[in-house]
């Protein structure tokens, strides 16, 4: 569970940078975004805004049931994990799921960060008789940098390939490069990645009133009451800069909290970043993964906002 003591921690860890006399400091982990049952259905809530379904939950799962059969076509002949890099209810699992043929047998791997997603997803994963799902093995980790370390812990006799499913634009919130470095450095020839990003065609920053809406802070105020702030004390916004969209808070008023016999003194004006995401072009996104897999595949939706990248060691 994500306490003040660990983001306390994590503003002293990442420091702070200058900006017009005021202070930045950051707690942008993306391991942070689900730190209580309160915050995770706030998270949930925005999955059903009508942007969000249509621009990510709807196009991956089209592009999932075009194409999720021919991308693992390599592995139809062993058991192998499906290994669901934050696993958000199941929802796509459960569309694969449908799409898979009977005779390809797999364990499903749910992981997360956070224990309600686990059950929420091996609850929807579960009701449901699945012929080619024969196992689960669900996986809790500390923090979404410890993903990597995943694939090696499951794998076995029995299980020998990996595939791993990096989906609703997760990636986005990590720089790319050292990822899938790390993501890609246990994997073994044959593994699989299956990628699902927004991609850009246009402008790279546009659409900046999509994150002020008042559902964005509704989520992740309570990082900011984690800190030990109050409501009335800092007020949300999102920007675009550091060539990324940035949700962050303004400090309201002079404020020092302390953890652990350590104090941070924040003045008014000052800036705390809690969210980030990179907005990358199909190219980009294509080139960042041929740096790390012998072969990269990338399918995108008729309008062009997203894509799925099949990258195999």
């Amino acid at each position: 569970m994500i306490n003040k003591e660990i983001l306390f921690k994590e503003l002293i860890k990442n420091g702070h940078s200058k900006e017009n006399g005021s202070k930045v400091w950051s707690i942008a982990n993306r391991s942070f975004r689900y730190i209580n049952l309160e915050m995770t259905k706030a998270f949930l809530k925005i999955r059903e805004h009508p942007r969000y379904k249509a621009t990510i939950t709807n196009a991956e799962i089209k592009l999932l049931r075009d194409n999720i059969s021919r991308f693992l076509d390599s592995v139809k002949e062993s058991q192998f994990n499906l290994i669901d890099m934050n696993c958000i209810r199941g929802e796509k699992a459960v569309e694969i799921m449908k799409t898979l043929p009977k005779t390809m047998k797999l364990r499903y791997c749910p992981v997360s960060v956070n224990e309600d997603l686990i059950k929420m997803t091996l609850e929807n994963l579960k009701k449901q008789k699945y012929e080619n799902l024969i196992d689960y093995a669900p996986r809790i980790t500390k923090d979404f940098e410890s993903f990597d370390q995943v694939g090696a812990a499951l794998r076995n006799t029995t299980y020998q390939k990996n595939v791993y499913l990096l989906l609703s634009s997760l990636i986005s919130s990590f720089e790319i490069n050292d990822y899938l470095f790390r993501l890609s450095q246990p994997m073994f020839p044959g593994d699989l990645l299956v990628i699902g990003n927004g991609i850009r065609t246009g402008e790279r920053f546009v659409h900046l009133e999509v994150y002020k809406n008042p559902m964005f802070n509704n989520w992740l105020i309570h990082l900011m009451r984690q800190l030990g702030f109050k409501d009335e004390e800092v007020s949300y916004d999102a920007r675009f800069a550091n060539n990324r969209l940035e949700a962050y808070y303004t400090i309201n008023v002079d404020k020092t909290i302390e953890s652990e016999g350590k104090k941070i003194n924040f003045k008014k004006g000052d800036k705390i970043i809690v969210a980030f995401q990179y907005k990358l072009y199909e190219e980009e996104l294509k080139n960042f993964c041929k740096m790390y897999f012998e072969t990269v595949e990338l399918v995108k939706d008729p309008e062009g906002e997203y894509a799925l990248v099949l990258c195999k060691k």
